[in-house]
């Protein structure tokens, strides 16, 4: 995994925790301070993205290839309005802001807790290859899409699958995109299309 400067465009840092090819990498919008990778290792590993870069954890239990990797979709920030949040609701942004979630070629997705390096769910609706994940701006969903050509919606909390949308695209599902306060969501797949979805 390299970091690269963009206006000079030289590599200013390398990482070589895996072993095998790196498939995947996210950045937590949130305040940019961590990142998460994944690959053909089945090992998703966490470090921080500033200063020294420091590996924080390594997560295990994907049985085989990672595809996609995702932080919560850009959350707001807790610093900018924790004084008007009561203690319930800035621990509540505290905890999804420690959620990651993962999906892979062993059909499952899983959410972590960075905190404790350890899994929190597995959700294995999923009838083939998992291509993308997304964690629900709430922090209370993920959404997911895969060779099994639906996108799917998982509760966090009752650890089931809320909804299917079956034939999403007629082909497979590569990748999914939420918009972080509207509610609209994007799937691109291998039919070449692009789509659009409202989200209730």
């Amino acid at each position: 995994v390299k970091f690269w400067d963009i206006e000079t465009g030289f590599c200013v840092h390398t990482l070589n925790d895996h072993r095998d090819w790196v498939r995947c990498v996210a950045v937590r919008e949130s305040d940019g301070g961590l990142m998460a990778t994944s690959g053909n290792d089945c090992v998703v590993i966490v470090y921080h993205s500033t200063g020294d870069r420091k590996k924080i954890c390594e997560l295990r239990g994907h049985e085989h290839v990672v595809e996609t990797v995702a932080f919560v979709t850009a959350p707001a920030p807790a610093s900018d309005s924790g004084k008007k949040r009561g203690a319930a609701e800035q621990k509540r942004l505290e905890c999804i802001g420690d959620y990651i979630a993962s999906g892979g070629r062993d059909r499952t997705v899983r959410l972590w807790s960075i905190a404790s390096a350890s899994c929190l769910a597995v959700f294995t609706a999923h009838e083939n290859w998992v291509r993308s994940v997304l964690i629900h701006p709430s922090g209370n969903y993920i959404l997911s899409a895969g060779d099994d050509r639906s996108i799917r919606v998982f509760e966090i909390k009752s650890n089931r699958c809320l909804r299917t949308i079956d034939d999403a695209h007629p082909h497979f599902v590569s990748c999914i995109a939420m918009h972080h306060t509207l509610p609209i969501m994007i799937s691109g797949g291998v039919d070449q299309t692009v789509k659009c979805w409202q989200l209730d």
